[in-house]
């Protein structure tokens, strides 16, 4: 069919020089018309086919499905060996993200509170220091009129303890004591001569010596009341001016220290404490500007490279995982299984053909240059296969290939066809003639 054109223009030529030398009427020359259905010939595929292989190398430990046997899209056709470790490790992995995702999300929720003590510790540690520089001040330069202030404080707190010493001996609680004292007399008294006359009376009512020995004991009671009070007031005044007396001698010492020279050994932990104290403020007050406006950014920056570091490590897990399973891209068929449990395969290595049986298309493998430009995606075509004859199926055209491929000499490129309607007895790989509709 091809150079049709050509080679009834060169026949026509032909019969032109073999006329004889008489000049005969000039006759005009037919237009050819090129009225022929353009045909080539390719074979049937199935419309959508993939050949698959493991990401990983690795030894086969199990096949889940059959040659021909059917398939979902996602099923898991075979595995290697090895799938439970890194099954383990992408557990921990998804483990680890959400432990590093809740500190993350903590270090932000806890954000004021975490302000909030800062702020507490700033103002201890600013407390502290002032305590440290008091005392270092102290040490260094000691104010003597303070000093001297406190022994005469001291010695006023003495003598006031001192004073009511005294009048604890002679104010009240004695007086009281000896009162006491007197009415027990009396009592006594007073009971003897009940006593006494009862003793040479006959009739008389013995109620009255009972009344007389109540008196008697509530006398004796009330001394014993007195002696405890007095005692007590002259306990707490003993131990008033034992106190004040101690109060007094420190203060003197105080005194003394202050107008002396400071001691070398002080005066050094007291510079280092306030350097200490002084350092301390400093470093909260660093801390507290950072969480002014929401987490420690450094902190903040340390947690999201923990859960960064995690997702990746789970990616990386999973893609493992993923990497011992061979898993179906699509619903269809198994063509070709090219797997045995217990053997070795090399990552890459083509060991299932997966093919969707739905639906097929014819790929043309002799259109040439001249033909190839009649053609048009959506163009309708008549497919035959070799294998059955007398059947005419129909298609339309899907895609014109870009590339070329060179012939025996022809310039050719491949057509896909796809059938738009299908033949149980159709099969991969039967030739078929396809001629394209005008």
């Amino acid at each position: 069919m091809k150079k049709t054109f050509f080679m009834l223009l060169v026949s026509g030529l032909m019969l032109a020089a073999c006329s004889n030398a008489t000049p005969t009427p000039a006759a005009e020359v037919p237009i050819v018309v090129d009225n022929f259905a353009v045909s080539a010939e390719g074979r049937l595929v199935p419309a959508n086919f993939v050949q698959l292989s493991f990401s990983a190398g690795g030894k086969v430990v199990e096949v889940l499905a059959a040659e021909g046997g059917a398939v979902a899209e996602g099923d898991v056709i075979a595995r290697l060996g090895n799938s439970e470790a890194l099954q383990a490790e992408a557990a921990r992995t998804e483990l680890e993200v959400l432990n590093a995702r809740q500190a993350l999300d903590d270090l932000k929720e806890n954000a004021a509170l975490v302000k909030a003590q800062l702020e507490a510790e700033a103002a201890q540690a600013r407390e502290a220091l002032d305590k440290a520089q008091r005392r270092l001040r102290n040490l260094s330069n000691p104010d003597i009129d303070f000093y001297q202030e406190r022994v005469e404080d001291a010695q006023l707190a003495l003598t006031q303890a001192q004073q009511e010493s005294e009048i604890t001996d002679i104010g009240a609680a004695t007086a009281g004591l000896q009162a006491a004292r007197d009415g027990l007399k009396l009592a006594e008294e007073y009971l003897g001569r009940v006593k006494s006359g009862n003793d040479g009376c006959g009739n008389c009512d013995p109620q009255s010596v009972e009344d007389a020995q109540d008196v008697y004991n509530d006398a004796a009671h009330a001394v014993r009341i007195a002696e405890i009070r007095l005692q007590q007031a002259q306990t707490a005044n003993a131990n008033a001016i034992e106190d004040a007396q101690k109060a007094l001698e420190d203060s003197q010492q105080n005194l003394a220290a202050a107008q002396r020279s400071p001691d070398a050994l002080k005066l050094a932990v007291a510079q280092a404490e306030a350097s200490l104290a002084e350092a301390r403020l400093t470093d909260v007050q660093r801390r507290l500007g950072k969480v002014q406006s929401g987490p420690d950014p450094d902190q903040l920056a340390l947690a999201e490279a923990r859960l960064a570091t995690a997702q990746s490590a789970l990616t990386a897990a999973k893609v493992a995982l993923d990497n011992t399973e061979l898993r179906a891209p699509f619903t269809g068929t198994v063509a070709k299984l090219g797997l045995k449990v217990g053997e070795q395969v090399a990552p890459g290595q083509a060991v299932v053909t997966l093919a969707d049986f739905s639906s097929w298309r014819v790929e043309t493998d002799n259109l040439t240059e001249i033909e190839v430009v009649k053609i048009t995606e959506g163009q309708g075509a008549d497919i035959v296969l070799d294998a059955l004859p007398d059947v005419t199926l129909r298609g339309k055209v899907e895609s014109i290939g870009t590339v070329f491929e060179e012939k025996r000499g022809d310039i050719t490129y491949t057509v896909k066809v796809v059938l738009t309607e299908g033949n149980p007895l159709a099969r991969w790989g039967l030739t078929a003639a396809v001629t394209f509709d005008k």
